[in-house]
């Protein structure tokens, strides 16, 4: 069955910033959940593009008329000479460091030319140090990743994100945050990718005793219930035609 978009406060917050004419989209990172988004609108073109293989399957029933583009953007052919009146740049920052590691410092130049109207940029902000369940889950996921030999994601504050953004040629106007409510389906998930990684750990001692660790700390997490605990952002560029 086809992936169903969820209502997202953040989407909905950019299609009323955004008004109604979306014109030619290009998602620039996309998803089954942005891309089931972008389907819902009045649209005169989406183009989206994956860097992951296993996407492709998917992709095309969530938006049947949509070009989806395997492709990464370090390649300096992709999409060339092709502009977009709206460009959604869903979680990309942050995901970047796994695929081109230090790319996220030269991606929004490198999207730049690609833009001829709006920019909408949705990204996290660092998960806070704070010594609580929901911080120490994140460090054992980022824990096994690493044992994994694997990279992580790595994201980056609002105020810096939108920094780049001005010196790509992007001119920033809102800035909005959204707090997010968080509880077991984020503990799970989190530990979950954790969980996963153990297999590829080196020694199968260190991957016994972080199982262990893992469990028990999803059963304290989840015991503790849904709290208010970090933030998404999306952040407005616009740029000149």
């Amino acid at each position: 069955m086809p992936y169903q978009y969820r209502i997202d406060a953040l989407f909905e917050w950019i299609t009323k910033v955004n008004g109604p004419g979306f014109g030619d989209v290009l998602d620039a990172g996309t998803g089954a959940h942005s891309l089931s988004w972008l389907a819902t609108l009045p649209t005169r073109s989406i183009t989206a593009v994956t860097v992951e293989d296993w996407r492709l399957g998917e992709l095309p029933a969530i938006a049947p008329d949509a070009r989806i583009v395997r492709g990464e953007w370090t390649d300096p052919t992709l999409l060339h000479g092709e502009q977009f009146d709206q460009v959604l740049v869903d979680y990309v920052i942050g995901a970047i460091d796994g695929h081109a590691p230090y790319f996220q410092y030269d991606y929004l130049e490198r999207l730049r030319p690609h833009c001829r109207g709006a920019v909408y940029l949705v990204g996290l902000e660092p998960p806070p140090r704070d010594g609580s369940l929901l911080d120490q889950v994140c460090r054992v996921r980022d824990a096994c990743i690493l044992l994994a030999g694997h990279r992580m994601y790595r994201e980056y504050p609002a105020e810096l994100v939108a920094r780049w953004m001005e010196r790509a040629g992007m001119k920033v106007g809102d800035l909005k945050r959204f707090p997010n409510r968080v509880g077991p389906r984020f503990v799970n998930g989190q530990l979950d990718v954790a969980k996963r990684k153990l297999p590829l750990f080196g020694d199968r001692a260190v991957a016994r005793a972080m199982e262990m660790q893992i469990e028990e700390l999803r059963a304290s997490a989840l015991a503790a219930g849904e709290v208010t605990w970090g933030a998404d952002y999306v952040i407005v560029g616009t740029v000149a035609p």
